[in-house]
Parts: structure tokens; sequence; C-alpha cells
């Protein structure tokens, strides 16, 4: 019984897929966010062209 429990302490498989998980889930958000900004950039680029050529006509 003890030495399965100390195996179960030592075992650092479980901590492993716990990181990766933490890691994929901090690297979408960090895209997501990355997206959302570069979204909203394009968006008012676009629109100060639209106006820019509506203007000109």
């Amino acid at each position: 019984m003890i030495t399965q429990i100390s195996t179960f302490v030592r075992d650092e498989e479980g901590a492993t897929a716990l990181e990766y998980g933490l890691l994929a889930a901090l690297i979408a958000a960090v895209i997501i966010g990355a997206v959302q900004t570069l979204g909203n950039v394009v968006s008012t680029t676009f629109n100060t062209i639209a106006a820019n050529m509506t203007a000109a006509s």
C-alpha cells in the first residue's frame, strides 16, 4: 500500500499533461487577443479608405 502511494506521488505524468493544457490555454488566449486587436485595426483602416474614396468621388 505504501509503495503504491509512493509511486503515485512520484508520478509526474499527470502534472505534465496539466502543464501542456495550461500552456495550450495561454496560447489560445494570446491568439484570440491578437486576432481581435488586428481585426479592429484592419476594420478601421478599411473604413478610413472607404471614407476617403467616397469623399474623393
